[in-house]
Formats: C-alpha cells, structure tokens, sequence
C-alpha cells in the first residue's frame, strides 16, 4: 500500500525545498563592488588583481629619475577618473608611490611619498575623498622589475592606485 500526501501538502514540501536550495545559492559577499562600479573600474582602466583593483593607464603612472611631478593633461585625466569613481559611489582609493632603487633609501621614501601626493591632488579634485594613511610612499620596496636595466627601474618608478569595495 503506497500513501500518497494531499496535493496541498506536497506543494507546501515544494515550495519550501525551493526556497531552501534558493538559500544555499552562493550571494555575493557584502561590500563587493556593483556591476555599475565594475563596468566603471574597467572602462577607466582599473585592473582586478584579485587584493583589489589596480589602475592601468596606457601611458601608465610613471615618473622620469628623480622627478614627482605630473603633466597636466595626466593631471586631467586623473582628476576626470576620479570623478567618474565617485559618480557610481567609490569615493576613496590608496594611492602607493613607488622608486627605483637609486639613490639612498630615506631618498627614495620621500620620493615615492611626493609621487603619491602628486597623483592624490587631482583625484581630490575629482571628488575623492583621501586620508593621509591613503596616501603612502613606498620607497624602493616593491619593485615591479629588476632595477638592474633603464627599462626595469622605469617600472619602478610609478604610482599606483587601488581601489577596494
């Protein structure tokens, strides 16, 4: 003898197993970023590096030997950058200031500190909002190449900026 359950009580049964497995789907955690935010990272050039995502300029955030400051048309497009961030709600980014390894290491702290700051004026004019903890030098610590060829301490030589949800 089989039992069968009314059809009321089996598609109650239904409807909660549907709303369990719903429930075991993976959400995205809080504090990710909006497919608006994203589509907005990647057109102004931010890479995902999977620790946050990173800036990607063609002509890049690098520096000439010995040298803070920036042209002004990188200066606009920076500030505009920023703007566009803010636009969809990422209102604030670290800005890491980074040397070759020429020069004395104090030297090159100071540096990469002035580069940071170089590159954190326009996006505070664009509407970001930066903290002086935001807005660090990093001397010669982290290079990206080896600082035993002109091309690799060019590298070096950059500013980077990283963008977490």
């Amino acid at each position: 003898m089989t039992y069968a359950l009314p059809r009321t009580i089996r598609l109650f049964a239904i409807a909660v197993l549907a709303a369990l497995l719903a429930a075991c789907q993976s959400a995205p955690p809080a504090g990710d970023f909006s497919a608006a935010q994203i589509a907005t990272l990647q057109s102004e050039g931010f890479v995902d590096t999977g620790l946050g995502w990173e800036l990607n300029m063609p002509e890049r955030l690098l520096f000439p030997s010995d040298q803070s400051s920036i042209p002004a048309d990188q200066q606009k497009r920076i500030t505009d950058i920023a703007a566009k961030l803010v636009s969809v709600g990422i209102a604030t980014a670290r800005v890491e200031g980074h040397t070759d390894s020429t020069g004395a290491s104090a030297y090159n702290l100071w540096l990469s500190q002035a580069r940071a700051e170089a590159v954190a004026t326009p996006m505070q004019a664009g509407g970001m909002q930066l903290t002086a903890d935001q807005i660090v030098g990093r001397g010669e610590t982290l290079p990206l190449s080896s600082n035993a060829t002109p091309e690799g301490r060019q590298d070096n030589r950059r500013v980077v900026v990283i963008v977490t949800p």
